[in-house]
């Protein structure tokens, strides 16, 4: 089990699932290995210390409020949203205080949705609380404060509601403040689905040749998705590993592309306000450094345990 010990902790392993707020053990999974220089989201609590774990607008007169992770399943959400829908209008970091957030009402993804028979309910994903972007539109953005870091250890859990027909679908990704991604589409650091190959992609940097890491779709997509993404070094390093396990399919990892400096973090889109996706997020942690190979493997029985992707 690790300890604080003043660093961010990261896992280049296969799946996550918290502890605490449910599912995985009586402890919290920032707790057990904190997080100190990273960014962590979830829609259930990973830290003792957290209260508040997102804020949510209603869409009858667009009042806003804080929930907890326990207030989101056991009706003060329902109470709160009433008969109409809820939108995330912010995810607040449990490690740190980088909230991603977008301030554009119709850009909110929603996790108080239509239940199809008249009424209203909480978004769920296998049994457990979601946010669903809409594929259009929707996104959550945060810009990081200095100093950057070339080496993360990025862990999510997703699933697609549906999949863009051609072109690329950013699940989420990280934007590096230097060039050739000073601005716009952001290729690198990001995970996307592109429509016309029929595959899942761990972005290159295609200026300097390194070659994009896929994962085939192989009849419908499964019902919970989790991906693990690490990059070392600088610019065209070639020390990364992309994983993705699904309930569905065996465990996949190969060498992916290097990473660039990271100075924020955008959710549901590319960065650059365009190739949004339609997918169920629901946990989304962002290490800085390695917590070693023992830890890694707790981490991932542990965020496994609690969204029971494989």
């Amino acid at each position: 089990m690790a300890v604080g010990n003043g660093m961010g902790i990261g896992i280049p392993m296969v799946n996550l699932g918290l502890g605490g707020g449910g599912g995985g053990g009586a402890s919290f999974l920032l707790d057990d290995y904190p997080n100190t220089t990273g960014h962590s989201y979830s829609l259930r609590q990973l830290s003792s210390t957290v209260t508040n774990v997102v804020r949510v607008r209603r869409s009858s007169d667009n009042t806003e409020q804080d929930f907890t992770a326990t207030e989101i399943t056991d009706g003060t959400l329902a109470t709160f949203c009433g008969a109409g829908e809820g939108f995330v209008a912010k995810w607040y970091d449990q490690s740190n205080s980088a909230d991603v957030l977008n301030f554009t009402a119709l850009q909110q993804p929603k996790i108080f949705v239509e239940d199809g028979i008249g009424g209203y309910e909480v978004a769920l994903e296998n049994g457990k609380p979601c946010m669903v972007f809409d594929g259009v539109d929707d996104s959550l953005q945060v810009l990081l404060g200095l100093p950057y870091s070339s080496i993360y250890y990025l862990f999510a859990v997703n699933t697609w509601v549906s999949a863009p027909a051609e072109g690329d679908g950013y699940m989420y990704g990280l934007r590096t403040p230097s060039p050739p991604f000073l601005s716009g589409d952001d290729l690198s650091n990001s995970i996307s689905w592109d429509g016309s190959t029929g595959r899942m992609k761990g972005a290159g940097i295609p200026q300097l040749g390194v070659t994009d890491l896929t994962f085939p779709k192989i009849g419908t997509f499964p019902q919970s998705l989790y991906y693990a993404r690490q990059a070392v070094g600088a610019i065209g390093s070639l020390g990364s590993t992309l994983k993705i396990n699904t309930n569905q399919y065996p465990v996949f990892g190969a060498t992916a592309n290097g990473s660039a400096q990271i100075n924020s973090i955008h959710l549901g889109e590319s960065g650059g306000g365009s190739f949004n996706s339609n997918i169920k997020l629901q946990e989304f942690i962002l290490y800085f450094a390695d917590p070693g190979g023992s830890d890694a493997t707790a981490i991932e029985s542990n965020i496994n345990t609690h969204y029971s992707i494989y």
